[in-house]
Formats: structure tokens, C-alpha cells, sequence
């Protein structure tokens, strides 16, 4: 019984093939480790999601960048002008994620068009970085729902933040 349930396991992790292994260097200003030329990364964009906000692009890019540090990400760029936030890289923790597609990164881009004086069309896309090619991969399904369902709770934590903030305007007034 103890063979079973403490050694299988770790024989099934040592016969998986061993991933690239990013070099010793610090990792680049994005975020994402340095790599060996003969493994690069391979890149995987998830949907996009697209939302319309019922605020304006000047309230809702603060909103956003908020979210994105209250949930732990390290904003990487924020262009204002251009209405985009880019998260640094992160690796993702994860021990099935580790079995089944090897060390993963990951980043989101949130993309802000005006359609109107208080209407904001927003884009959520993440990305995932990783050396195995993630096409086809058992546990690229699962990544999807989880992506989605992250994105769907990004922009409803951001229409939240903005419509409280609205109610406490109005209650200032």
C-alpha cells in the first residue's frame, strides 16, 4: 500500500521527460526568465474577452490597474494614450501544471477603446508562456475554463470597484 501511494507517483514524475530549463540569468524586464536559444519559449494567447463598461476610459484605467494589484500582479506597462495595462510575467505554481506542460508563465493585457463619452469597450487576453508546444496538450481544456472564469471575475471585480466608486460619488454630491 505505501508503494502505491508514495513511490508510483514519483516514478511517474521521474520518467516524465525533463523540461528546458530557463538559464541562471535574472529574468528580463517583462518578466520572463531568459531561455536557451534551442528552447524558446512558445507562446499561447488565450480569447480575448470583450466587455462594455458603462464609464469612461479615464475612470476605468485606474479601475483596472487596482484590480490587477489587488490580485498580485506586477503591472509591467500602462500606456494611457494607447488605453493598455501589460502585466509582467509570472510563473504559475501549479503541480499539474508542472506534470502535464512544464513550467508555465503567465501575463494579461487589458485594452481600453472609448465608445462614447461614458462607454468603454474593454479586452482582457491572457497569455501563457512556456518550452512545450501547449496545443493539444490533456491539460489545455482545463487552462481554458480557468481562464475564463479568471477573466469573467477581472471585469466583474473592475465593474464593481467602478460602480461603488459611482454610488460614493453621488453620495458626496
Amino acid at each position: 500500500m505505501l508503494w502505491t501511494g508514495f513511490f508510483l507517483p514519483l516514478i511517474v514524475i521521474a520518467a516524465l521527460p525533463l523540461t528546458a530549463r530557463a538559464k541562471g540569468g535574472p529574468p528580463g524586464p517583462d518578466g520572463l526568465p531568459q531561455t536557451n536559444p534551442k528552447h524558446p519559449w512558445k507562446l499561447f494567447s488565450g480569447t480575448p474577452r470583450i466587455d462594455t463598461l458603462s464609464f469612461a476610459p479615464r475612470d476605468v484605467l485606474p479601475a483596472a490597474r487596482k484590480q490587477f494589484e489587488s490580485d498580485r500582479w506586477q503591472i509591467f506597462t500602462m500606456d494611457a494614450n494607447r488605453g493598455e495595462i501589460v502585466t509582467r510575467w509570472k510563473p504559475m505554481h501549479h503541480p499539474l501544471l508542472l506534470i502535464f506542460m512544464g513550467h508555465v508563465n503567465a501575463r494579461c493585457t487589458v485594452t481600453l477603446q472609448p465608445l462614447d463619452r461614458n462607454r468603454t469597450r474593454m479586452v482582457f487576453r491572457g497569455d501563457l508562456a512556456s518550452h512545450r508546444n501547449l496545443e493539444g496538450n490533456p491539460m489545455l481544456g482545463a487552462a481554458k475554463r480557468a481562464y475564463a472564469k479568471a477573466a469573467r471575475n477581472y471585469v466583474a471585480e473592475v465593474r464593481g470597484s467602478l460602480n461603488a466608486h459611482r454610488q460614493l460619488s453621488s453620495l458626496e454630491q
